[in-house]
This record gives C-alpha cells, sequence and structure tokens, in this order.
C-alpha cells in the first residue's frame, strides 16, 4: 500500500511501497529505516549517552543571522502529523541514537562505492533502453540487472539530448524534473570527496532546456525546488514564463522519521528544513476533458531514503490533475525508472540496480 492516509491537508506516503507498484519489487526495506533525525555521529552518541545517563549537558546554540520567513506554518504540519500517529513507532532509544541510522547509510556507501555503483555514475558512460513490454522486466545492460517497470525507457545522456527528442515532435502531458541546483552544501560535500552528491547546474543551463516545445496542450509540468529564495524566484519569474508555463501550486514534501518526528529542525541555524518543495505549472490550452483544480500546499509525508534527495515519485498522486488521458511522461534529471515514462539523466538508471531491491525470495518477509 503506497498512500497510507490521505486528507485535504496531503497524503501520507510509502515510498517503498510506491515503488513496489512500479517495479513489481520493493526496495531494500534498510533503506527506509530512518529512526533517528540526521544528525552527525558524534551528535547522536551525545544523545544517547545523555538517554541513558539521565543528565543532559548544555550545548551551545548557533547564532542563526537570518530569521526566515517559512513558506509553511509549522502548526499546519504538525496537525497532520496528529491524524497519523497509529502508523508512527514508538520513539527511537538509545541504541537507535548510537546508530544514528547506520545500517540505512552503510547499504547506500557500499552500492555507491561498488563496481557497478562507480560506473553508472560516471557522466560520460551513455547508454539507453527501452521495455515496450506491459510488464515488468529484469534486463542486464553493459554487464549489470537492472528492474525496468512497464512501458519504461530511458536515455543516460546530459539534458543536451533534450533538443534532440524535442526535434522528434515527441510531447507529454506530465514532466517532471528536479534539476541539480547550485547548492553550498552539495559544492561542499563533492569538494570533500562525498559519493552521495551529484553535479550541480547553473540556472543559465536551465533556460535553456526545450521544456516548451515538449509539452503537450495543457501539459503538467512538476518542477522540484530547493527552499533558496533566489530559485524559487529564478523558477518562478523567469524559467515559466521562458518555458510558456503559467504557475499552480506548491506541494511540500515533509520529511519524519518512523516515529513522527522531523529530519530536522524545522527552522534550524544550519538553514536546512525538513521540508522540499516542487512547484506545479501548466501549458495553457483548450482543455479537452474537465480538469480538477490542484490544491495549493498540499503536503506529501513520507520516511525518506537513505540515499541522498531521492524523492517519492509523483506519477500516481498528479495522474488525476492530467489534461489528457494519454499517459505518456518525462522525467529529467532522473536516477530511477517509472512505468510509461521516458527518464533522461547523466546518472539514469543508477537507482534502478537489482541490488538495491529485495531479493524475490525476500518479498513477502
Amino acid at each position: 500500500m503506497s498512500i497510507l492516509h490521505q486528507s485535504e491537508s496531503g497524503y501520507f506516503l510509502c515510498h517503498r511501497g510506491l515503488s513496489e507498484e512500479m517495479c513489481g519489487r520493493p526496495y531494500n526495506r534498510s533503506l527506509f529505516d530512518i529512526r533517528t533525525p540526521f544528525l552527525k555521529d558524534l551528535e547522536a552518541v551525545s544523545i544517547a549517552q545523555e538517554m541513558e545517563s539521565g543528565v543532559s549537558k548544555k550545548r551551545k546554540h548557533k547564532k542563526n543571522h537570518e530569521v526566515k520567513e517559512l513558506p509553511l506554518e509549522e502548526s499546519f504540519v504538525l496537525d497532520f502529523l496528529s491524524e497519523l500517529s497509529s502508523f508512527f513507532q514508538p520513539p527511537p532509544t538509545s541504541l537507535d541514537f548510537t546508530m544514528n541510522n547506520k545500517p540505512a547509510r552503510n547499504i547506500v556507501t557500499k552500492f555507491l562505492s561498488s563496481v557497478p555503483g562507480l560506473k553508472i555514475q560516471d557522466i560520460n558512460l551513455k547508454m539507453s533502453c527501452v521495455n515496450s513490454s506491459g510488464q515488468v522486466i529484469e534486463k542486464d545492460i553493459d554487464g549489470e540487472t537492472f528492474i525496468l517497470p512497464a512501458r519504461s525507457q530511458f536515455y543516460k545522456n546530459d539534458v543536451g539530448y533534450l533538443e534532440t527528442l524535442a526535434e522528434s515532435g515527441r510531447t507529454f502531458s506530465l514532466i517532471v524534473m528536479d534539476p541539480p541546483w547550485t547548492n553550498r552544501f552539495v559544492k561542499r560535500k563533492r569538494h570533500a570527496g562525498s559519493l552521495n552528491s551529484y553535479h550541480s547546474m547553473g540556472n543559465d543551463i536551465l533556460a535553456t532546456l526545450p521544456i516548451s516545445k515538449l509539452c503537450a496542450e495543457g501539459a503538467l509540468v512538476a518542477v522540484w525546488c530547493t527552499n533558496s529564495k533566489n530559485h524559487l524566484d529564478y523558477l518562478t519569474n523567469t524559467l515559466l514564463p521562458l518555458w510558456n508555463l503559467t504557475y499552480v501550486a506548491t506541494w511540500f514534501w515533509i520529511k519524519i522519521t518512523k516515529s513522527g518526528k522531523f529530519v530536522c529542525p524545522w527552522n534550524g541555524t544550519s538553514g536546512k528544513h525538513p521540508f522540499e518543495r516542487v512547484i506545479l505549472a501548466r501549458k495553457e490550452s483548450t482543455p479537452s476533458k474537465r480538469i480538477e483544480p490542484i490544491p495549493d500546499k498540499r503536503l506529501l509525508v513520507s520516511v525518506p531514503c537513505a540515499i541522498h534527495s531521492f524523492k517519492p515519485p509523483l506519477q500516481k498522486l498528479l495522474q488525476p490533475f492530467l489534461a489528457s488521458d494519454d499517459d505518456q511522461g518525462l522525467e529529467l534529471f532522473a536516477r530511477s525508472l517509472l512505468p510509461h515514462t521516458i527518464s533522461l539523466g547523466n546518472q539514469v538508471p543508477l537507482l534502478q540496480h537489482a541490488s538495491l531491491f529485495e531479493a524475490k525470495n525476500e518479498q513477502s518477509k
């Protein structure tokens, strides 16, 4: 079951369940075993020691020099989380804090540093494949096994390939993109040699993408965006008009632990927040069918995957708001695959590698 709860405020999602619906096999359950907030190991051990001793240490609070006005009220999110209390596990123990989500983190580190992981992350490696059948299949590609959803297709290439796709005359009723926006945190991770990071992209390159040509009449476009005001302003004021799109709504992905706590403070001193947003926009047209209005500020709550920036798929949630019955979609900057979708990215199909999924004999456990 992928949508565990739904109300006017939003959805409580099981990302792993969504993947099982799409791929016929769920991801390794340990990838979503997030029991404690995201902390440095020393911080987590310190909390564990306090829990065991019953003595709290005084901590120096970092100064938050910039007080940001957030787009979402914390109380609104907490009210929705209160509806979900029956789904949550008990609070983490001192052992959970000592472990600091290491089982999940270790799986990611092991895979990304493995031979297949390093091979697929090589942006110079080009490959493509299509599953034209209506069934999920396992496919050996370049010596590695991948899980391909029904009617899925991918191009491991940079976004320059979009021009070729646009010139072919193909259009799509749903386009989802997760651009690698420039980000100081990501730059620091890449500078430090982290495997769990990615190459960022300048706004000037995003402006050259032929999104307008790829949109069918009434197409819905979903763009994941950071919480940077500069990026949001550029997306809404420059990119959307450039792509002939009209802003419709903003949805928020809320990241929680298995006990229902935010993965980081709501408005912490580090500038990080336990939410990300997706901007929804539409290509105006005369609709061939009645389109449901898209509600604003809808919440998508889930326990995140330990793989950095692996968003829950939006396809199922956005289906009721599509202007066309043609369900062929396009995902840009992809790392995984979706059914009935062409996926393009220089790390696709990284997250479809069979080693990340439960073995067939483990699925029912």
